[in-house]
């Protein structure tokens, strides 16, 4: 665990050496939450909707734009290159399990994207627009076991579709469709609450919802209470079906490795 650890300070590390990109990062939150709450604001300024309000609003397009900062769904881009150039090759010959590695790694860029652009977007953000306090200690609670949850799908959704490189050489086309999903499905910009009945229903059978409706209604207490629980045991099977997966399509990826360039 110790090699993993190290790959995880690495990567942190690497980011440091990009400091003009955490401020793009930092800005481009700020101004995606801004346009965020422009639009809930015409949208909502008139009164609630479905029993959200503005400032529901608000809060909302905070917190996801803060989970979407961390999420691990990189890897693709990242993975993709290192197969095109055939450098995946060092990757596999090195007497560690790659999958890991990949994991500490887009777990210390999510740490770094946390400490470096999160905070000081939930800061600039709250003194601009305010934010919502967490609804109760125990709703923080269950939304930190909802963020754990939505970093372990984004990882096992990027790296699903990492390994279908290995057949088609490419993940451009499935990273199009996954980021369209997710876009979607994940409520990043349209809450789970105002979805037509038929999409809500797609919605709630799909993974997608945890990488960002979950976390932020969970913090905001807008799930009851006894659905809190019982919604994030879906996220861990989830999870467990999405690694599971993953697990095998690696085994059988192996097999059909096929290095280009390098």
């Amino acid at each position: 665990m110790r090699t993993y650890g190290a790959f995880f300070m690495k990567s942190f590390k690497k980011n440091l050496a990009y400091r003009s990109q955490v401020w793009l990062r930092i800005v481009g939150n700020i101004v995606t939450i801004l346009v965020q709450v422009a639009i809930w604001g015409a949208l909502l300024g008139s009164g609630p909707a479905s029993g959200i309000s503005f400032h529901d609003m608000v809060t909302y397009a905070i917190l996801n734009t803060s989970v979407a900062a961390i999420l691990m769904d990189g890897l693709i881009h990242e993975a993709d290159e290192r197969m095109r150039t055939g450098n995946i090759a060092i990757d596999l010959l090195r007497p560690l399990h790659y999958p890991l590695c990949l994991f500490a790694d887009q777990l210390g860029k999510s740490a770094f994207h946390f400490v470096f652009a999160v905070l000081p977007t939930l800061l600039v953000a709250t003194l601009l627009f305010g934010f919502t306090a967490p609804a109760s200690a125990w709703d923080l609670l269950a939304f930190l076991a909802a963020i754990v949850i939505a970093l372990a799908i984004s990882f096992a959704l990027g790296y699903l579709v990492v390994l279908l490189a290995f057949w088609f050489l490419t993940t451009l086309h499935f990273e199009w469709a996954m980021v369209g999903l997710m876009t979607v499905f994940s409520g990043s910009f349209l809450p789970l609450w105002f979805f037509p009945p038929g999409w809500l229903e797609v919605a709630r059978v799909l993974p997608f919802q945890f990488l960002g409706f979950v976390p932020a209604a969970i913090y905001m207490g807008k799930l009851p209470t006894g659905d809190v629980w019982p919604t994030l045991l879906v996220g861990v099977v989830w999870t467990l079906l999405l690694l599971g997966l993953t697990s095998w399509i690696w085994s059988a990826s192996l097999k059909r490795l096929v290095v280009h360039g390098g």
